[in-house]
């Protein structure tokens, strides 16, 4: 929903609206601002899944600490949630997501490994979305594109350091 549960769209003390839900495409794609901490999230629903990209401070990134660690499957996945055999192989999945992304960059090879591991072609939209909103919210445009190092497989500072710069 473009809004909050009590049905607003905004929030903060009189005029000036510190926290507010911007619909963009209904039903799919919103955006909300929180102005108070200096953060832009865009929500976007695509099939059954929803993406999440945020803008938010540097000094508010780095308070996170390790104790802090949240997971989503702690016990393991729920049944529903478990990846069945996907019908793409390496060669189908690499071609269907090279239509939407042409730069082989960790989106473009995110594209690859989620079509692998559903099956499910909402998620060649899903990395582009994922571009373009990089592509919106970093101030950097030198660090939009995030290659692999030359071992293949990005490392965690490979993700990070990019997006903390």
């Amino acid at each position: 929903p473009a809004a909050f549960v009590d049905g607003t769209t905004s929030g903060g003390d009189g005029n000036t609206k510190s926290l507010r839900i911007v619909e963009k495409v209904s039903g799919k794609y919103i955006e909300m601002h929180a102005r108070y901490i200096g953060t832009t999230m865009y929500i976007r629903q695509l099939g059954h899944y929803l993406t999440l990209a945020i803008r938010m401070p540097q000094e508010l990134v780095m308070t996170y600490e390790e104790s802090q660690d949240l997971q989503l499957c702690v016990n393991g996945c729920p049944s529903s949630e478990r990846i069945d055999d996907s019908v793409y192989t390496l060669e189908s999945a690499t071609t269907k997501c090279y239509e939407k992304m042409l730069v082989k960059d960790i989106y473009f090879y995110s594209c690859v490994f989620d079509l692998l591991t559903t099956g499910d072609a909402n998620f060649t939209t899903a990395a582009h979305s994922a571009l373009q909103d990089v592509e919106a919210l970093h101030p950097r445009k030198e660090h939009w594109h995030i290659f692999p190092s030359s071992g293949g497989v990005p490392t965690q500072a490979t993700l990070l350091l990019p997006l903390l710069s």
